[in-house]
């Protein structure tokens, strides 16, 4: 779920239907700087804004996020920022006005691209819900760029189910107190990861099923869409980036579908771009 942002008052949007891209982590723990190459995006679409998404980097100019991140109604953001601090809000409140504040804190942004066939969910349960940012200036995190997954990565890991995956976003915490705190600081959190082709009633090949309960695992909520889902034991290697949740009463509990990257699909479009940007 991507999160709207609107005059620096937190809302959420929840759109009317069962399935909603995802924006936060859920029963986590803040991130302690484990994890410089994940980034916030907050950016307008069709004149409506602000939203907030997170992303990867993958290459000094190249950042890695969710399709409807970028794109919306077939247009692409009218504007995007992107920021690495902990805390994303930090420094408000110091600066005349919100483009003060973002003109000094924040990067910019010279293109979004969403994949090809992203068209906001119509061609569900194949989603192609992927897309890159492109910064005008080079970012190098002290950790590292984030890199893909063999082809077939999930595949292989059929009959481990709940083994524990890492997700990191800026998105809440939770919907209901007194998970609800801390919103916009970059978390942390164990997912289980249950399958990879099962979307309910649903099939498809595009999505990876993980949990999103507490005493089961973490999970995402609100703000976290385009996230990292990070191997285990590989801190760097992403299989998956945050996409939507299947949600009870809109409290981001239920689960999470994340959408892959060791499909083609995802790495076709991928490689792509960093043949062109990734240098």
């Amino acid at each position: 779920m991507k999160k709207r942002l609107f005059a620096l008052v937190i809302t959420l949007v929840l759109l009317l239907a069962t399935v909603i891209p995802v924006a936060a982590i859920t029963w986590g723990q803040p991130d302690e700087g484990e994890h410089p190459n994940v980034g916030t995006l907050l950016f307008v679409q069709n004149g409506v804004g602000y939203y907030s998404c997170t992303g990867t980097m993958i290459a000094p100019r190249v950042m890695l996020t969710a399709g409807h991140c970028v794109e919306e109604l077939g247009n692409v953001n009218d504007v995007t920022y992107v920021r690495f601090d902990e805390d994303a809000m930090s420094g408000y409140g110091s600066y005349a006005s919100t483009q003060d504040w973002l003109d000094a804190e924040w990067l910019s942004v010279d293109r979004v691209i969403p994949h090809p066939q992203y068209e906001d969910y119509n061609l569900f349960p194949e989603t192609y819900d992927v897309g890159v940012v492109i910064l005008n200036e080079e970012y190098t995190p002290s950790n590292g760029f984030a890199y893909l997954p063999p082809l077939g990565f999930l595949e292989s890991l059929k009959g481990t189910e709940k083994i524990g995956f890492e997700a990191v976003g800026y998105g809440m915490q939770g919907t209901i107190n007194p998970f609800y705190q801390n919103d916009y600081v970059r978390y942390k959190g164990t997912i289980k990861f249950i399958e990879a082709k099962s979307m309910l009633t649903a099939k498809g090949s595009h999505s990876a099923k993980f949990t999103n309960n507490p005493g089961i695992g973490g999970g995402t909520c609100y703000g976290d869409s385009g996230g990292p889902t990070f191997a285990p034991e590989d801190p760097n290697m992403t299989v998956a980036v945050t996409s939507f949740g299947w949600a009870k009463n809109g409290n981001c509990v239920g689960n999470d579908f994340n959408f892959r990257l060791d499909i083609p699909p995802a790495q076709d479009f991928i490689y792509e771009i960093l043949a062109e940007y990734g240098q």
